[in-house]
């Protein structure tokens, strides 16, 4: 994750900034990180939450990990960027991980 948040900080350069909407569906507790590149700045939450839910973010540039808690349900993740999705994964998988990255 560190390595991709890397390669993308250089791509991302000094784009104007996007809106972007990060939509976590499923069902049950997840734990996870949201970094964003905001002005040239890498800045980076931690979430827990319990899906569905969303939250929104401001930059050139975000990434989300998130891991469920549990064994049972699903975990899933789409990344909005001005309204449009532009990236998404989703898992099943007992303490799934589901990752998504989009400048």
């Amino acid at each position: 994750m560190k390595r991709l948040l890397a390669i993308l900080l250089i791509t991302a350069g000094c784009a104007g900034s996007s809106s972007f909407t990060i939509n976590v569906t499923g069902s049950g507790p997840f734990s996870g990180s949201i970094p964003v590149i905001r002005d040239g700045k890498s800045e980076q939450r931690s979430v827990d939450g319990t899906a569905p839910c969303s939250y929104n973010e401001t930059g050139t540039l975000v990434s989300v990990s998130f891991q469920k808690k549990g064994t049972a349900g699903t975990l899933g993740v789409d990344i909005s960027k001005d309204g449009q999705s532009v990236a998404s994964q989703s898992t099943s998988a007992e303490y799934g991980v589901v990752t998504a990255a989009t400048q």
